[in-house]
């Protein structure tokens, strides 16, 4: 990835700016790969875009007390991709949740590390996209053996348009077993079909809201999720 990425800047004859940015999602609930992890939340996302790469942070703190209570969890990804191809990005993704491990700097086993690394390898096929995931590093999931199972995830999604909302089909598939995610499965499963739609409100010539809805089925699991939530661009 490394060799690809310099191979690409160098082929830049003209240097670009730095690009940041920053937004931040308010949600009902927060939901990922068939499984809720936390309720009403703010999920704020900070980083900057520089000649295809794209390194941001993202979080999730739940605004609402913990159930039975349990102690306040939160989430901290970083993330660094870079857009080999317009259709191919390659990325790695730090996920820390507060929950795990025995601190913020916990790197160790699976069963004492605070984050945990993915592979990523997004797609795009022109009328839909891919992103296969893989965990590489610190926290996963075991196999039946106990062992270290490397966990992946596959979601495909289609995005189209009705009128002036946006919408997404979305699957996701276990591909092989893994500890990692709570579903009655034994191996290669669904855990995910979702259907997304959003809409931008307009609020001025300049502005505008940007709206969700998704509702979420979980088939292994059979548990189903229904997601409303805004999106809020400071710059």
């Amino acid at each position: 990835m490394l060799l690809v990425a310099v191979s690409a800047v160098a082929q830049h004859k003209e240097p670009e700016k730095l690009q940041p940015y920053l937004t931040t999602d308010l949600t009902n609930i927060y939901i990922w790969r068939g499984q809720r992890l936390a309720g009403v939340s703010i999920q704020p996302v900070a980083g900057f875009k520089w000649r295809g790469f794209n390194l941001f942070a993202w979080g999730n703190a739940q605004l609402t007390p913990p159930a039975n209570e349990q102690p306040e969890k939160y989430e901290i990804d970083i993330v660094l991709q870079y857009q080999v191809t317009k259709n191919l990005t390659l990325g790695l993704k730090d996920v820390y949740t507060n929950a795990r491990g025995d601190g913020f700097f916990s790197f160790g086993s699976i069963g004492h590390a605070a984050h945990g690394v993915e592979a990523v390898v997004s797609y795009d096929w022109k009328y839909f996209v891919t992103e296969w995931s893989t965990t590489i590093l610190g926290h996963d999931g075991l196999n039946k053996r106990g062992e270290r199972s490397y966990s992946s995830y596959l979601v495909a999604s289609v995005p189209f348009r009705i009128s002036h909302v946006d919408f997404s089909a979305i699957v996701g598939v276990v591909p092989y077993y893994t500890s990692r995610y709570d579903d009655n499965s034994s191996g290669f499963h669904v855990n995910m079909l979702s259907l997304k739609a959003g809409y931008n409100i307009p609020l001025s010539q300049k502005f505008s809201l940007p709206v969700y809805t998704q509702f979420m089925v979980n088939p292994s699991s059979e548990e189903a999720y229904f997601q409303v939530g805004c999106k809020f661009k400071l710059f």
